[in-house]
């Protein structure tokens, strides 16, 4: 069994965007004490004013924020040259578009109320492929 305690994702950077103030809050405070390098946003259009947010390996994103759709935000992500992966916060059952796209990219849904052990789960998992492909074309 993994220690999680014992593993470093220092300097792994992971944006969060989701316009529930508490809610982002609590999870960037657990992202930080995961020692990810986090940023967060209330809306989509803050993600993409951020230069920084272009050097992340994943965005957790919750695809009805404030502000626009998540998915949109992720296409003007992807057009602007990220490539990294999404972790898609959806309330229901995901519509055929959101599981399309997902499919696409290489993107993973998970239902907004998630916790904490299986969104750290998730984000790891988009990390271990997206990350290491940037680093050997890098």
């Amino acid at each position: 069994m993994t220690d999680h305690s014992t593993l470093s994702h220092a300097g792994i950077g992971v944006s969060l965007v989701d316009g529930d103030p508490t809610i982002r809050r609590a999870r960037q405070i657990m992202l930080l004490s995961e020692r990810y390098d986090v940023r967060s946003y209330a809306t989509g259009a803050a993600l993409l004013a951020d230069p920084r947010s272009r050097d992340v390996s994943c965005i957790v994103v919750d695809i009805d924020g404030i502000g626009g759709s998540g998915l949109d935000t992720l296409d003007a992500m992807r057009a602007s040259g990220w490539r990294g992966k999404a972790i898609l916060l959806d309330g229901g059952m995901p519509h055929a578009t959101l599981t399309h796209a997902a499919e696409r990219h290489g993107d993973r849904i998970l239902h907004r109320t998630t916790g904490d052990a299986p969104l750290l789960t998730a984000i790891a998992a988009s990390i271990d492929h997206s990350w290491s492909s940037w680093n050997a074309e890098g």
